[in-house]
C-alpha cells in the first residue's frame, strides 16, 4: 500500500516532464523552421554485431549537425535552460554559458547539413574499403520537429588478395623481401585507406631505419586493381567466365583486389641516399641557443657523444645508455624514436628535443649532425591525499598521506619517494550525559612510513643486452613500516620490503619480477579482552598471528587500450611463492647446529584479472573477471592474513560492505550484528568474481570539462577456504555447491568527472542472491521493497569512492 503513492508521484512527475518537453523545446522555433529532434542511422552491413555498432557510432559522428542533448533520451534540460532566458542568450551570443555548453540553443534543421552528412558517410565508407556503398536520407516532419533517418547500405568490402612491390632503385631493392614479409596488407584482410595509411607510415619508418634520412611518404604510392581474376580464369571462353561470375556471386564470396606498392624518388633526388651521423652533441641543462657557444660551459666526450653543461644535472653515464644515435652510425628512425622516448621516460626533463640536419661541410659523404636539447624539470614533486570515512564501531575516521619524490636522486635519474601516512578513528559514546564534544574518544590511530627507490635500468645480475630497446627497464626497491594502535585492545607493527624489476616486452605487454619480498607483523600490548577473542575465535587468531613471509613473484600484463579506442582489453596474471628459500635456509642452519627458531609461511598463490571494454558514442560496457587461489603447503594450514582474499565494498561486490561476505555460504548472524564485527574480517584462500557495468553519459558542462555520468551494474562472486573448517560450515570450496555459494548484487550509480583528472563516484547496490540463504538457492528478488525502511537499512548499501571500480 505504501508503494502506490510513490508510484503515482513518479508517474505524475514523468508525465509533467514529458508535457514540458513537448511544449517548451520548440517555444522559440520560428514558422517554417524545424527543431532537429532525432537523427537515426539504419545500417545494413556484412559486419559482425559488435563491429556494426561501432561503425554506426562512427557514421553518427560524421554528421555536421546533431540534435540537442536529451537527458535519458527524453528531456532537453540544456535547451530548456536556454529558452528560460531566451532574450538574454539571443542578444549575447558570446555568453559564457553558451560557449561552455552549459545551455544549448535549439538545433534547427539545415538540409544542406543533411547533404553534407551523406557525403561524409559515403567518403568514409569508401575509405574503409566499401567502394560501392549507398547512402540515402528521409526527413519526417511532426509539428515543429524534424526526424532525419539515414539509410546506409555498405555493400561488400573488398579483401586483399596479392601484394607486389615496385622499387625504382637498385640499392633499395634488397629490402623488398623484408618489406613484403612484414606488410600489413595480409591476404584476405579487408582493405581500407586507413590501413593503407598505416602501411605507408610503417614503410617509411622501416626504410628510414636503413639510413634513408630524406625518404618520406611522398615517395610511396599505392595502385589498386579491383578486377577479381577468379571471375575470369579462362579469358578465351567468355561463357565460362560469365558462369564463374554468377556462381561466385551466389556463394556471396567477397570481392578481392591486388595492391601494388610503388616506391619512387619523387621530386627529392636525395630520397634514395643513405646518411651517416657525424657529430652528436647533448646539452642536459639547455636554456637557449646561447648554450652552443657559451665558453663557461663544461664540455666532455663520452663514447663519441659530446656533452655540454653548466651543471652536471644528470650523470652522463645514465644519459649515454639512453641515447642510440652515434657518430659513424647510419640514420635510423627507430634509434631516433627510442632516444626521444627513453630520455623522456627518465622523468627528469620538462622537454627533450632532437634537431638533425645535413652537414653542409660534407656534401660528398652525406653526413648528419644531431643536437639533443633537454630542459631540466623541478627536482621534487609533492603529493597529498586526505580521506574521510565512517563505520559501524567508530563515528568518524580520517587518514592523510603526504609524499615527497626526489626525481633525480644522486643525479642518476633515480626516483626516491617518501610517504608518511597518519590516520585516526573517533568513537562516540552517546549514552554519557556529557556535552556533545566530550562524547567522542580516540578509538584507534595508525602511522606509516614508506620508501620507494626506482632506478631507470636493470641492476646486477640482469644483463641489459638481453632485452630490446623498447624494454624501458626499472629496478625498484620498497621498504615500509606501519603501526596500528587499537586502544584497549592491541598494538600491531608490520614491516615490508621488496626488490624487483619491471620492463616492457612491447607497447602492450609488460613484466614485473620480484626475486625477493619480505613481510612481517608483530602483535604486542594485548589486552585481556582481546586475548580472549584470539583464543576463542579462529578468524581473529588467524588474522593477527605473528608470521614471517619471504618469497618471490612474477607478473605479466597485457593492455591494448592504446591500440583500438573502440574496444580494448586488459589482462594481468601473477604467480607468487613463499617459504621454499626460507625452508632451505632453516634446513642448512639445523645441519650446522644453529637452528632458526621462528615460524614462516609457505604457500603458492596464483592471481588473474581480465577486463574487456566496449566503447560507443556516449556509453561503455565494461566487464571484469578476476580472482585467484592460494595453497598453503609444507606445514602451513592457512594463508597469511595479508595474503588472503576479501570481497565486498566499492571496488568489489558492492551489495555488501567490505570484508563481511563469505567464505562460501558461511554466515553467523549473531556475530555479524555484534560489536565485534570489526575484528571478523571474512577472508578466504580462493576468490572468483565477475563484474559488468554499463556506463552512460548524462550531463556535460563547460564543453565537457565537467560531466555527470551514470551507470548500472551487476557484481557476483565469493571467497572460499581450500580446506574444510568445522567452525566455519559451508566455507570450503566444492563444485557441487558453487551455484549456491555465488553471491550477486546489482545497483546504479552516478559519477562526477572533473576533466578526467578526478572521478567522484556514488554507487547504490543491494543483494539479489545471498549465498547464506538456503531457500530458493539464495535468490531474494521477491523480498526487494524500496518503500520499506527496514529493508533499505539492511540491504541498500551506499559506496562512496574516487575513480572507477575497474
Amino acid at each position: 500500500m505504501r508503494q502506490q503513492p510513490i508510484l503515482l508521484i513518479v508517474i505524475f512527475l514523468l508525465s509533467g516532464l514529458g508535457l514540458l518537453s513537448g511544449c517548451s523545446s520548440t517555444k522559440h522555433v520560428n514558422d517554417g523552421e524545424y527543431l532537429l529532434r532525432k537523427a537515426n542511422i539504419k545500417l545494413t552491413t556484412d559486419r559482425t554485431l559488435a563491429d556494426k555498432s561501432a561503425l554506426s557510432d562512427q557514421l553518427y559522428n560524421l554528421m555536421p549537425q546533431q540534435p540537442n542533448n536529451y537527458f535519458l533520451g527524453r528531456f532537453p534540460i540544456k535547451l530548456w535552460l536556454y529558452n528560460m532566458r531566451y532574450k538574454k542568450y539571443a542578444s549575447d551570443t558570446t555568453n559564457f554559458q553558451l560557449k561552455n555548453k552549459v545551455v544549448e540553443k535549439p538545433v534547427i534543421l539545415d538540409t544542406m547539413m543533411v547533404v553534407r552528412a551523406r557525403k561524409n558517410m559515403s567518403d568514409f565508407l569508401r575509405n574503409s574499403g566499401y567502394f560501392y556503398a549507398e547512402v540515402s536520407d528521409t526527413i519526417k516532419l511532426k509539428g515543429k520537429k524534424a526526424y532525419v533517418t539515414y539509410k546506409v547500405n555498405t555493400g561488400t568490402e573488398y579483401l586483399i588478395d596479392d601484394v607486389n612491390f615496385d622499387i625504382e632503385d637498385a640499392g633499395m631493392a634488397p629490402l623488398a623481401a623484408k618489406l613484403r614479409e612484414e606488410t600489413l596488407f595480409g591476404k584476405g584482410k579487408p582493405y581500407s585507406n586507413t590501413l593503407a595509411g598505416t602501411e605507408r607510415s610503417r614503410l617509411v619508418n622501416e626504410i628510414r631505419n636503413y639510413g634513408y634520412y630524406r625518404f618520406s611518404s611522398d615517395n610511396i604510392d599505392f595502385e589498386l586493381d579491383t578486377l577479381d581474376k577468379s571471375y575470369f580464369r579462362n579469358l578465351e571462353n567468355p561463357f565460362e567466365s560469365a558462369v564463374n561470375f554468377i556462381t561466385l556471386n551466389r556463394t556471396k564470396k567477397k570481392p578481392t583486389l591486388n595492391v601494388k606498392i610503388i616506391i619512387h624518388p619523387g621530386e627529392d633526388s636525395m630520397a634514395f641516399q643513405k646518411y651517416t651521423f657525424n657529430k652528436v652533441m647533448v646539452i642536459p641543462d639547455f636554456v637557449d641557443t646561447g648554450d652552443l657557444s657559451d665558453p663557461h660551459m663544461t664540455q666532455t666526450d663520452v663514447n663519441g657523444l659530446v656533452f655540454r653543461y653548466k651543471d652536471l644535472y644528470v650523470n652522463t653515464s645514465i644519459l649515454d645508455k639512453k641515447i642510440f644515435i652515434r657518430p659513424g652510425k647510419l640514420y635510423s628512425q627507430s634509434d631516433y624514436n627510442q632516444t626521444l622516448r627513453q630520455l623522456n621516460d627518465l622523468g627528469v626533463f620538462q622537454f627533450v628535443r632532437l634537431y638533425i640536419f645535413a652537414n653542409r661541410q660534407d656534401s660528398i659523404n652525406h653526413t648528419l649532425n644531431c643536437y639533443i636539447f633537454m630542459n631540466k624539470s623541478d627536482k621534487y614533486n609533492f603529493g597529498t591525499n586526505v580521506e574521510v570515512s565512517g563505520g559501524d564501531l567508530y563515528t568518524i575516521g580520517t587518514s592523510a598521506n603526504v609524499s615527497v619524490t626526489d626525481k633525480n636522486f644522486l643525479k642518476g635519474a633515480n626516483e626516491l619517494t617518501t610517504t608518511v601516512s597518519y590516520g585516526l578513528e573517533l568513537g562516540q559514546n552517546k549514552n554519557l550525559q556529557v556535552p556533545y564534544l566530550k562524547q567522542f574518544y580516540l578509538f584507534s590511530q595508525n602511522l606509516g612510513l614508506n620508501f620507494r627507490l626506482s632506478f631507470p635500468k636493470f641492476l646486477l645480475p640482469v644483463n641489459q643486452s638481453k632485452f630490446s630497446q623498447n624494454a624501458l627497464p626499472r629496478t625498484v626497491f620498497n621498504f615500509g613500516i606501519n603501526s596500528l594502535d587499537r586502544y584497549n585492545n592491541f598494538k600491531l607493527t608490520s614491516v615490508n620490503a621488496s626488490f624487483g624489476y619491471i620492463w616492457r616486452e612491447s607497447s602492450t605487454k609488460s613484466w614485473g619480477v620480484k626475486p625477493i619480498f619480505v613481510n612481517t607483523q608483530h602483535l604486542r600490548e594485548i589486552s585481556p579482552d582481546f586475548q580472549e577473542k584470539l583464543d576463542s575465535i579462529p578468524a581473529i587468531r588467524n588474522s593477527y598471528q605473528e608470521t614471517f613471509i619471504e618469497g618471490e613473484s612474477i607478473e605479466f600484463m597485457v593492455n591494448t587500450e592504446g591500440v583500438n579506442r573502440r574496444h580494448y582489453a586488459y589482462m594481468k596474471l601473477g604467480l607468487e611463492e613463499a617459504g621454499a628459500v626460507m625452508s632451505g635456509i632453516k634446513g642448512i642452519a639445523e645441519l650446522v647446529g644453529s637452528p632458526l627458531d621462528f615460524n614462516h609461511s609457505r604457500y603458492v598463490r596464483f592471481d588473474f584479472d581480465a577486463r574487456q571494454y566496449l566503447v560507443r558514442r556516449s556509453s561503455m560496457l565494461a566487464t571484469r573477471f578476476y580472482g585467484g587461489i592460494g595453497i598453503p603447503y609444507g606445514g602451513s594450514t592457512v594463508l597469511p592474513y595479508i595474503k588472503q582474499y576479501f570481497v565486498g565494498g566499492a571496488y568489489s561486490i558492492r551489495g555488501w560492505r567490505p570484508r563481511v561476505l563469505g567464505p562460501g555460504s558461511y554466515y553467523d548472524s549473531a556475530r555479524q550484528h555484534s560489536a565485534d564485527n570489526l575484528f571478523i574480517d571474512q577472508s578466504g584462500d580462493i576468490k572468483l568474481e565477475f563484474n559488468a557495468e554499463y556506463r552512460f553519459a548524462m550531463i556535460k558542462l563547460f564543453s565537457g570539462a565537467i560531466s555527470l555520468n551514470g551507470a548500472v551494474f551487476t557484481d557476483m562472486g565469493n571467497i572460499w577456504l581450500t580446506k574444510k573448517d568445522p567452525t566455519l560450515p559451508g566455507a570450503n570450496f566444492e563444485f557441487g555447491n558453487l551455484y549456491q555459494d555465488i553471491a550477486m548484487s546489482t545497483g546504479a550509480g552516478v559519477r562526477l568527472d572533473l576533466g578526467g583528472f578526478l572521478v567522484f563516484r556514488l554507487d547504490w547496490a543491494f543483494p539479489v542472491k545471498k549465498p547464506y540463504v538456503m531457500e530458493n538457492s539464495g535468490w531474494v528478488i521477491k523480498q526487494i521493497n524500496f518503500a520499506d525502511p527496514d529493508w533499505r537499512r539492511e540491504n541498500l548499501n551506499l559506496n562512496i569512492a574516487i575513480g572507477y571500480p575497474f
